[in-house]
């Protein structure tokens, strides 16, 4: 298997994945349904973290997938991301509740995987993923954004913190909301009960105020959020 050019994430290319589990059927069932899109490479199968670790330092994949239930998980997590901070880390078979999901944020988690997902469903989201994108449920999306109100830090295009949030109006933390989850103008309109039009300017408003060039960015911006609170977002 030849090393991965680059440690940056290109999109004119087939991106490289590995997988460490400890399972041997959660590796060969997520390589075999990868290996039937053509549009993702499989780069290498992991059952122990020090062999991951040397051999994914050396090549750079641009994403790798983690199964949950390996022997601490987390601080795995964090360790891949201190070795390869250009990579993405996706954690698979993920509880979908706020908790889970903040906790896994904090640790490096560019995404997750549910455990309710199905396997012809992995592949999409894994692109989706690769765009900047997760879809998730407003209650993630509103435990995220919680956090952001509340002073979590964020990276920003730089790579640097930023020394303040965004002050967004009430409408347009609720379109922000509904970008995270996936939602497109058309259907924030709908939900909203507002015009395109306005929905448009909204949107425009959002990524303006949180420095952000595509949509697809918010969700990513949110992903790197510290923990979550129980109030309403925002408040």
């Amino acid at each position: 298997m030849e090393a991965a050019s680059s440690s940056n994430i290109l999109h004119d290319r087939f991106p490289e994945i590995a997988i460490i589990s400890e399972l041997r059927l959660v590796r060969e069932s997520l390589k075999r349904v990868l290996d039937e899109d053509q549009s993702i490479v499989v780069t290498g199968l992991f059952a122990d973290l020090s062999t991951a670790l040397g051999e994914m330092s050396r090549r750079q994949p641009d994403m790798v997938l983690l199964d949950t239930a390996f022997p601490c998980a987390q601080t795995v997590l964090h360790d891949l991301k201190a070795a390869m901070p250009k990579t993405l880390l996706v954690v698979v078979s993920v509880a979908e509740t706020p908790d889970e999901i903040v906790a896994w944020a904090e640790a490096g988690a560019a995404g997750y995987i549910p455990r309710t997902m199905g396997l012809a469903e992995i592949p999409p989201l894994l692109n989706s993923i690769r765009h900047g994108e997760q879809l998730c449920t407003p209650s993630i999306a509103g435990a995220l954004l919680r956090r952001l109100s509340n002073g979590a830090w964020a990276l920003d295009q730089t790579g640097q913190i930023p020394g303040s949030l965004p002050t967004l109006t009430v409408r347009e933390k609720q379109v922000a909301q509904l970008i995270a989850i996936g939602m497109s103008n058309k259907e924030i309109a709908r939900s909203l009960n507002i015009g395109i039009a306005t929905t448009k300017t909204h949107v425009h408003n959002v990524l303006g105020k949180m420095n952000l060039r595509r949509r697809g960015q918010t969700a990513g911006y949110l992903r790197n959020l510290c923990a979550a609170a129980d109030e309403l977002p925002f408040e």
